[in-house]
Order: structure tokens, then C-alpha cells, then sequence
């Protein structure tokens, strides 16, 4: 192995692909090649890691003598685009939360995973500093390896085997995908009534402070722990009978279960 990431290949052109792309160039790696299903997101990722950075939509263009591939790719597509590879001898990761490390056994001797757990979008500006980064590989060196690379980004880096991975990436979406999805029905409840959805965001942060300070379970409030069946009446009749009615109830219903045992 060359030094740290000196010649790496991007398999995938979205937005953990180009978070890490950007990043890792910034750090120093050589970032010698993007892929992408279609040349304009390629071509565009390329641009903005600069250096000469080639790029492609063709699996087949792929070069083949890179140190290290990243394979930043819906769950869906990953087995497809692995199978299309010209195999070689470098280290192979995926970026995923929930794929195994196993799926590209048939393809190499050499493959791992590189699991950021952080939301990203192409656009937005990440400090990588304290992002957890989770990383396996199928063996120790390669292990090393992925544990210093990701030390460049982070301060946060940790090993984990696939089962802790697909619980992480679990976690996550409670904690973050449908957390945002919370936000969307609140912000729709606020300009039906003419508000916007500024007046959330104190609370927001404070919820926020509260579960980085004691445990989500202690610090949890609201009608529903405290079984104020008036409170949920009333809104649930605003709610009516459409599917954030439904949701509220099985919330609701949840939180009652979760209750500390006085």
C-alpha cells in the first residue's frame, strides 16, 4: 500500500460520495477517478475535486491500478456494480450503513467499509472533525489502513463488525431520518395556520441540548408520557382521520411504553 489514500477511485458521484471526495482531496488523497451512472454528475464531481480528476460513466472506463475504490452507492445498485468490476488487487469499501462488508468477497481478496454516520447533502458544508466514522475490513492491515484514513476527517473513528453497523445505521434513521420527517409535518401544521416554522426551532435546539445531557427515555415530556388523554383527544380530532392522525396514535402509544418504571 501506498501512502494514506495517495490514488483513490470513487464509485458513485452523490452526496456521500461527494462530501467525501472533497474532503479527503482536501486532506491530501488523490482523488484519480469518478464514476457515475451519468457522465453530468460524474463530470460535475470531477470539477469540483479538480486536479485532473477523470471521470466516467462507464464501468468498463473504470482505471484499474488505484490504492483504494470507494463505492458510495444505493444499497440497490451495489451487488450490480460490483459484479461489473474488473477485479484487481486494491482495497474495495462501501460507504453504507446497512450492505455487509461480505458483498464484495466474491470480486477481491481485499475489501472493507468506510461508514460515515452523518446526514450529507452535495451542497452543504461538513466539519468532518467529530463525525463518527465506523470502519471493518478483512483484515488487519487493511483495518489499520481504514482507521488512519478516517483519522484524517475525524476525530471519531471507531471499528465495528456488520451487525453493530446495520444497528448504527438503524438507529440513525429513527434518529435522524425520521426525526426530519417530524419536522416536515410540523412545518405543514404551521402554514395551514399561517406560522412558520422558525417558532420550532428554539424548542428544537433545546430537545436537542437535553438528549446530548441525559438519557432520550428521562428526558422525554408531552401528553403522551404523562397520559394526558385530554390533550391527545383534542389532537387528535384537529389530526382527524388522515395518516398523521394514525401516526400520532402509535407515537403516542409507543412513548406510554417506553415510560420509566416510577
Amino acid at each position: 500500500m501506498t501512502s494514506l489514500g495517495e490514488r483513490i477511485v470513487f464509485v458513485g458521484a452523490g452526496n456521500m460520495a461527494t462530501q467525501l471526495a472533497l474532503a479527503l482531496s482536501n486532506k491530501g488523497c488523490r482523488v484519480l477517478q469518478v464514476y457515475s451512472r451519468t457522465i453530468d454528475s460524474a463530470q460535475q464531481l470531477a470539477g469540483r475535486v479538480g486536479n485532473n480528476t477523470l471521470y466516467t460513466n462507464r464501468i468498463a472506463d473504470i482505471v484499474t491500478d488505484a490504492d483504494l475504490y470507494i463505492f458510495s452507492l444505493s444499497d440497490n445498485a451495489l451487488p450490480d456494480v460490483i459484479e461489473q468490476m474488473q477485479p484487481n488487487d486494491a482495497l474495495w469499501v462501501h460507504t453504507a450503513g446497512s450492505m455487509p462488508m461480505d458483498v464484495f468477497a466474491a470480486k477481491c481478496a481485499r475489501y472493507g467499509v468506510l461508514y460515515p454516520m452523518q446526514t450529507v447533502n452535495k451542497d452543504r458544508v461538513i466539519d468532518w472533525s467529530d463525525v463518527p466514522v465506523f470502519v471493518e475490513a478483512s483484515n488487519e492491515t487493511d483495518t489499520q489502513y481504514l482507521v488512519q484514513l478516517s483519522q484524517r476527517l475525524s476525530k471519531n473513528v471507531s471499528r465495528s463488525n456488520s451487525q453493530q453497523r446495520q444497528s448504527l445505521h438503524l438507529a440513525a434513521v429513527f434518529a435522524c431520518n425520521f426525526t426530519n420527517h417530524m419536522y416536515a409535518i410540523a412545518e405543514k401544521l404551521l402554514h395551514e395556520q399561517g406560522l412558520e416554522f422558525d417558532v420550532m426551532k428554539y424548542l428544537i435546539r433545546e430537545t436537542e441540548h437535553k438528549a446530548e445531557s441525559i438519557s432520550p427515555i428521562d428526558g422525554q415530556t408531552g401528553p403522551a408520557v404523562r397520559n394526558d388523554v385530554n390533550v391527545m383527544n383534542k389532537h387528535l380530532a384537529l389530526l382527524g382521520n388522515t395518516p398523521e392522525g394514525e401516526l400520532y396514535r402509535l407515537i403516542s402509544k409507543n412513548i406510554m411504553q417506553y415510560k420509566p418504571k416510577q
